[in-house]
């Protein structure tokens, strides 16, 4: 993949294809926007359009330099990122930027450091990057990558060129997914509006085997309503923010659908004549009850709330009417 093949975020790809035009190094950005969305997949084609053997301003995706670049394998990129065992970027990973900023590069044409969820370093590690990005080498690119710009400490801010991205518009998102990852329509669809164009997280959804247990909770809760069916699908806190997010997409389309919005602004496309009857069947104050329930039900969980009681909330909020 290359720019080229880069959908809804002109502005950032026409930032750096005219950094590219002039070889403009020694420069620090910070990326942020919504997770999901794409920033990291267009930092690495960034990344490899800086060293790639056959281009300027693009990359080739073909030669060597490309090949490795996305295999997180080539010795002037350095990727950091969250490791598996802690929830924080530490000040070791960043001291490993510091030491190899200031060698030339192995053999690329720049070196690129790239650090993924920069909103995740410790005070130290922050602190230590200040003096990374303040003036990085002529031969050198710094990449940040954060949800948004209020997470990053002011300081590392305001020495890095921002580069705002927005969420993909759902359509886009819904053409890339099938274009670029092979995704079946009807599932590129649902995952695209339900996610609201957060490409990434849809493919995270994917592989996570997301649409049986959407299946799941729809079939087994939206119709025959029980409680007890419904906490079976709850087995632990993920499966239960998932099962409440279902269902305020559901709640939601019944909510669109009682205002007589056209099908197609619908997430639950494929189901909406079963919107249809449950539009009808509900009133507008059970609607937007069940819809504020959940909100703070899920709002719960992320509070690590006791997820047996926020059931329990939910059971006897919905009343699970037939």
């Amino acid at each position: 993949m290359s720019f080229r093949e880069v959908i809804g975020h002109d502005i950032p790809v026409e930032i750096l294809q005219s950094a590219l035009h002039q070889r403009h190094l020694g420069i620090s950005y910070l990326f942020y926007g919504p997770h999901g969305i794409g920033k990291s997949f267009v930092a690495k084609q960034f990344a490899k359009s800086l060293n790639c053997e056959a281009q300027d301003t693009d990359c080739c995706d073909k030669c060597s330099s490309c090949r490795r670049i996305n295999a997180l394998q080539y010795p002037d990129l350095h990727w950091i990122d969250i490791q598996d065992d802690s929830e924080n970027i530490k000040i070791e990973q960043i001291r490993t930027i510091q030491e190899a900023i200031s060698l030339r590069p192995f053999e690329g044409k720049a070196k690129v450091f790239i650090i993924n969820n920069c909103q995740s370093l410790t005070e130290e590690a922050a602190n230590c990057l200040l003096k990374v990005v303040e003036e990085p080498p002529l031969d050198s690119v710094i990449m940040l990558i954060a949800a948004s710009v209020r997470l990053v400490l002011p300081t590392i801010a305001s020495r890095c060129q921002k580069i705002r991205f927005s969420n993909l518009r759902r359509q886009q998102a819904d053409e890339l997914l099938q274009k670029n990852y092979n995704v079946d329509a009807s599932e590129s669809r649902y995952l695209a509006y339900y996610l609201d164009g957060r490409v990434g997280d849809a493919l995270s959804l994917r592989q996570a085997e997301f649409f049986p247990q959407k299946e799941s909770v729809l079939n087994a809760c939206i119709h025959d309503m029980g409680a007890a069916k419904f906490e079976s699908i709850c087995k632990d806190k993920p499966q239960a923010q998932q099962a409440i997010s279902v269902l305020m997409s559901w709640f939601r389309d019944v909510l669109f659908a009682k205002l007589a919005m056209p099908d197609d602004s619908l997430i639950n496309y494929d189901r909406a004549r079963e919107v249809s009857i449950d539009a009808k069947k509900y009133s507008y104050v059970y609607v937007l009850s069940a819809l504020d329930t959940l909100t703070r039900s899920f709002e719960y969980l992320k509070s690590n709330a006791n997820i047996r009681l926020v059931l329990d909330n939910i059971n006897v909020s919905l009343t699970w009417k037939s």
